[in-house]
């Protein structure tokens, strides 16, 4: 299998605030299994149908940082996309999220600076609820970077 190649490499003075990103998906079984093993977060609210039942969620859920890395492939591969440098996120979670469930994650620029570019990020649910909000600083590819590459070489870096 080849890996997807980014969509987008955008430098500073290509993103303008308000410029948004939006990425639906669904979190299964198999995605809390991957993750547990990459975070060793095998709590059973995760696993244990049982057990998740008596809890406040009244189910499994998933875990939140699931979700959280849905920003790393917006910003990795579309907003900026090649180049780009994930330097800080915050995160608040409102409300679990399910598995089998559609999202969105969104990720919309607010602030562009000399350097960076400050995201709102958050996750709705179908009916549009958020279940997660934060604020990410991304650092796009340098222009002198992306300007000093063959352009041959950059079409072969993007999709």
């Amino acid at each position: 299998m080849t890996n997807p190649k980014p969509r987008n490499c955008l430098t500073i003075n290509e993103i303008k605030a308000g410029d948004t990103f939006k990425q639906p998906y669904t979190i299964t079984d198999a995605d809390v299994q991957k993750f547990a093993e990459i975070s060793g977060d095998f709590n059973p609210a995760h696993f244990n149908q049982d057990y998740a039942a008596k809890t406040v969620f009244k189910g499994r859920i998933a875990h939140g940082m699931i979700s959280v890395a849905k920003f790393s492939g917006i910003f990795g591969m579309d907003l900026p996309g090649l180049g780009a440098i994930w330097g800080a996120q915050s995160v608040k979670f409102l409300a679990p999220v399910k598995l089998n469930q559609p999202y969105l994650a969104v990720a919309q620029a607010k602030q562009v600076a000399e350097k960076f570019v400050v995201f709102d990020t958050w996750v709705e649910d179908a009916e549009g609820k958020r279940v997660l909000e934060g604020e990410g600083t991304l650092y796009p590819i340098p222009q002198k970077v992306k300007d000093g590459m063959d352009p041959a070489e950059l079409e072969s870096l993007l999709a």
